[in-house]
């Protein structure tokens, strides 16, 4: 694929390079980069970051109320949390900044350089792999070959929501070069979780929103399912690793997974009071990644003196974390095992209202605009699901493409229709 250097956004670009990799230090350097290159895309509200400005003063104010009744050792967890939503913020005012000043050819130029270069890191990463293991195919050493294959990001599960929006994005445009090259990567992150919502959400979004015939759709059913057999046959032991947590699932007993214990925790604490429930614990307080920074135990940059846990995070998620991790008949630090979720963190944070407000403007923008999405309806129950495994509002990477894809879906789609409309007068 040809691409000219004219045609990209380069100013963009190295945004969004900077704000999704994985180092909060470079995160905000590429806003303080962005705001003073481009502050006028602030100007106006875009529809689309409603959620983010509401939910921005509804912690200005909880917090606040935190802050003088309760603890004034909050103000690290408030101030934290009011700059990772300032953050998503400004990125999505961007985000809308960029796709409405800019033709639709330097849009998809821009993203399909992001892409390139995403697979670049990643073909350094697999020959790096290959040296490290002294094997042609690593992934039948360890288990843990896919976890390297992280691309510009924090780690290889983030590569992988990522490259699952890139592969719905060029297999919908028809670059089925670059649909499958996705997919490649998104296997090879051997993210098992990732992988396994990335093809349930796939198939039934095909069903539900293709038109395509009902023998293209066996076709593609069969041939996920080969593509299971021939991913067993390479990495036979992520497959057994998942069939393992699945069946605790369905079990449902003392040995379930401590994701699922997280929810039953959030549920048992949101019910436990009309307060909770209605305001939830208040940013940074119950399950988030504010919360798991500002204890201490998660990255090795905060601050001592800064440290802070509320009561409600210790009694709860902390435990996990802290106690359940070393459970001796299952210590492994894993996704299913960790309490980490956007669900625990808007239910358990920001009670009800904080849900109503994702319902009404985030979701609400997307139904509103849904004959415009063509490419991102298919993504949208991945995003759902895999809301269930990380705070994905927090990491700057994730939502963010699935944002500019949004935007780019509709500006691509609203095109469209002027055209045919201009066709037909």
């Amino acid at each position: 694929m040809k691409i000219s250097l004219k045609n990209i956004d380069f100013i963009f670009l190295t945004f969004l390079l900077l704000l999704t990799q994985g180092s909060i230090q470079l995160k905000i350097i590429a806003i303080f980069i962005i705001l003073i290159l481009r502050l006028r895309a602030l100007a106006k509200v875009h529809k689309f970051s409603f959620f983010y400005f509401f939910i921005i003063i509804f912690h200005l104010v909880f917090g606040l109320f935190i802050l003088i009744f309760s603890s004034y050792q909050y103000i690290s967890n408030y101030l934290l949390t009011l700059m990772f939503w300032m953050i998503s913020f400004i990125t999505l005012a961007q985000i809308a900044y960029f796709t409405k000043k800019h033709t639709l050819k330097t849009c998809l130029k821009t993203i399909d350089a992001f892409f390139l270069i995403n697979v670049i890191v990643v073909f350094f990463q697999l020959l790096g792999l290959t040296y490290k293991f002294q094997s042609i195919n690593p992934y039948g050493v360890t288990t843990s070959a896919g976890d390297f294959i992280s691309s510009i990001y924090s780690n290889s599960s983030v590569n992988a929501m990522v490259m699952s929006f890139f592969c719905v994005l060029y297999f919908v445009q028809k670059k089925k070069k670059l649909g499958f090259l996705a997919l490649i990567i998104l296997l090879m992150t051997t993210y098992m979780s990732g992988l396994v919502i990335f093809l349930c959400s796939t198939l039934l979004s095909l069903f539900l929103f293709s038109r395509i015939k009902l023998k293209h759709k066996a076709l593609i059913v069969i041939t996920s399912f080969m593509a299971v057999i021939v991913f067993k046959q390479v990495s036979p032991n992520n497959v057994t690793y998942v069939t393992r947590y699945l069946n605790r699932i369905v079990k449902n007993d003392d040995n379930v997974p401590f994701k699922i214990k997280s929810f039953r925790q959030t549920f048992q604490y949101s019910t436990s009071s009309v307060s909770n429930f209605i305001f939830g614990a208040g940013g940074g307080n119950f399950s988030s990644r504010v919360a798991f920074i500002a204890s201490g135990d998660y990255v090795s940059w905060y601050p001592d003196n800064l440290v802070y846990t509320s009561k409600e995070f210790q009694k709860y998620h902390l435990g996990i974390w802290n106690y359940d991790f070393n459970n001796p008949w299952d210590n492994r630090n894993n996704t299913a095992n960790q309490p980490f979720s956007c669900y625990n963190q808007i239910i358990g944070e920001y009670g009800l209202i904080g849900v109503l407000l994702f319902i009404i403007f985030y979701g609400g923008y997307l139904y509103s605009n849904r004959k415009y999405l063509l490419f991102t309806k298919y993504a949208i129950i991945c995003l759902l699901l895999y809301f269930v495994l990380d705070y994905w509002f927090e990491y700057f990477s994730v939502i963010v493409i699935f944002e500019l894809l949004v935007m780019l879906d509709i500006k691509t789609n609203k095109i469209k229709e002027e055209n045919t409309n201009l066709e037909t007068t």
